[in-house]
């Protein structure tokens, strides 16, 4: 994330989120870049050309086909006019499997279509919560959840309106999970209203509030974990998170495969973690095999085997018959907040502003809208 300036960021907030002309707080999220096609199907389907003075009309059937052909955009194969187009419905619209808002706009882009999803701040929250934490966990840790998933999406959109872009977040992992709103658990949409407006600031600034799945016993200082060296995101004991999967966990690792993943000419025959963080986890690793040596930061290293198959970076490797066996524990970056271990504090009667502080030291909780 780049954060940008201090002053115009908290300027921006100000201009944001402090008009009492809008009642209603949005987020635009990015659910489809570069698609070839776009099917969208809704009750009472409605869409308008992405300009002054457009004209809203029915969608015959409740369902529009869009593609791209050339630079012309198509709309059930007649060209459409102008940015792109505005669709509305009276309930969810669906798109691509995923229930989305009432309202999607979809637009030329860079080597294909954008659909966009235009919703309320609280209603993406709460899917949020959804798409990041089993709605299981207890109520105080969903709402944890709530005030630093909100945090993240409104510092986002708020450097996305600086950059002028079309949309304020992406809706994977590499924002914030979002899988449709359309069938938000009840739970966790509870938790975004309870915390409605609420965010997280340190010196005046919304926070970049990162978070995990499980940290092992301790979370990751943000510069070794994400190149970002602020001090809300320090190394903190979380001793709450042995609930989780992945506390522990040992991984295999073909050797051919991890040759591969280091780019070197054959299956790796040496293994070594050269250096570790004060937590220790990897912060370096060296790979050879094939006649060749190839050193990576430990970010890198999983980045490359895959965030979901190499769990976390605090592991110890061994050779093992043709292969690697790391034995590891946690799962994520390790920065922030740790989901599991904010589900352990909840379970023992800490109240989600409690959790805040622990995983964020330093930063406060304020209402913004």
């Amino acid at each position: 994330m780049n954060p940008g300036s201090g002053a115009p960021l908290l300027l921006a907030a100000a201009l944001l989120l402090a008009s009492p002309a809008r009642a209603v707080e949005v987020v635009r999220i990015s659910v489809a870049a570069g698609a070839a096609e776009a099917d969208l199907s809704g009750p009472g389907l409605a869409v308008e050309p992405l300009r002054e003075g457009a004209v809203r009309q029915p969608v015959a059937g409740g369902r529009a086909r869009l593609r791209l052909d050339g630079e012309r955009l198509l709309l059930d194969g007649k060209a459409v006019d102008g940015a792109g187009l505005l669709f509305s419905s009276s309930g969810s619209i669906r798109c691509a499997g995923r229930e989305l808002s009432g309202e999607v706009e979809v637009r030329r882009a860079q080597g294909g279509l954008s659909v966009i999803d235009v919703l309320p701040m609280e209603d993406y929250v709460g899917a949020v919560i959804g798409g990041e934490m089993p709605p299981s966990f207890p109520p105080e840790a969903l709402k944890a959840q709530a005030v630093a998933a909100r945090s993240f999406a409104v510092r986002k959109k708020i450097e996305a309106r600086e950059q002028a872009l079309d949309f304020d977040l992406g809706s994977t992992v590499l924002d914030q999970v979002y899988p449709g709103s359309g069938r938000a658990d009840p739970r966790a949409r509870a938790a975004a209203l309870a915390t409605a407006g609420e965010v997280l600031v340190k010196d005046h600034l919304i926070v970049e509030a990162y978070f995990h799945s499980a940290c092992g016993g301790r979370t990751e200082r943000g510069a070794d974990a994400l190149g970002r060296d602020l001090p809300y995101l320090a190394s903190v004991p979380c001793e709450r998170c042995q609930g989780s999967p992945a506390f522990r966990w040992t991984l295999r690792l073909p050797a051919a495969e991890v040759g591969k993943a280091a780019g070197l000419p054959g299956e790796a025959k040496q293994v070594v973690v050269q250096r570790t963080t004060s937590t220790g986890r990897a912060a370096r690793v060296s790979v050879e095999g094939g006649g060749a040596k190839v050193v990576l930061d430990g970010v890198e290293f999983r980045r490359r085997l895959g965030y979901d198959r190499l769990p976390s970076l605090a592991f110890t490797v061994k050779p093992v018959d043709g292969a690697f066996l790391l034995t590891g524990k946690g799962r994520g970056h390790g920065a922030g907040m740790c989901q599991w271990g904010a589900a352990g504090w909840a379970r023992a009667g800490a109240d989600y502003r409690a959790i805040l502080s622990r995983y964020y030291p330093g930063a406060e909780i304020t209402r913004m809208y």
